[in-house]
């Protein structure tokens, strides 16, 4: 695990006990780059701006129910970030911000099973067993809706890093849910 998601884990911790210290160092840490997505995703600023207040607070309300063996903190983060800006436009009906054309997914990938019922309890499992590197990408991707671009910034890697580790993942994945293959839809 590296340094620093090590610091945000710990920061979570105090948070969950009610220190407003470590809120204030885990918002300046990841405040910068939550806000650049939110501007990108939403079709006004003062939208963006509600939003990280809305994210920010509502991670310091979970705190004590961030789970380590699910995510890093930032993907976390990031995925109630995105969660709260999907609400806002549909609320306000506006379309989704995330380009399709962008988007890493593939309708072959074995993540289109969670559209499967009682497949999105095997996936879960199969995405304890990567690696943490590989599942933060996939979480970010998938669950995130992040493009690699995307992906590649919240992480703070190279955008061929971030290719490589979601085409490594999705091939493990693969490989421990081939029972899952029935589930692909075919376009």
């Amino acid at each position: 695990m590296g340094g620093q998601t090590a610091l945000d884990q710990q920061l979570l911790k105090r948070m969950a006990i009610g220190d407003s210290l470590a809120f204030a160092q885990f918002y300046d840490r990841h405040s910068p780059r939550v806000f650049a997505a939110l501007v990108r995703w939403m079709d006004q600023r003062s939208d963006a701006e509600d939003l990280l207040q809305e994210t920010f607070w509502r991670a310091w309300c979970r705190a004590a129910k961030y789970d380590a063996a699910r995510s890093t903190p930032e993907v976390w983060l990031f995925v109630i970030a995105r969660s709260l800006a999907l609400s806002h436009l549909r609320r306000h009906r506006r379309e989704r911000p995330f380009g399709l054309a962008h988007a890493p997914v593939t309708m072959n990938d074995p993540l289109n099973a969670l559209e499967c019922g009682d497949s999105t309890r095997l996936v879960r499992q199969a995405l304890t067993k990567l690696p943490q590197a590989q599942r933060s990408v996939l979480i970010l991707a998938f669950y995130g809706g992040l493009t690699y671009d995307q992906v590649a910034q919240v992480l703070a890697i190279p955008l061929g890093t971030a290719k490589t580790r979601i085409r490594t993942s999705l091939r493990r994945l693969r490989e421990l849910l081939p029972e899952l293959e029935e589930c692909k839809t075919d376009a």
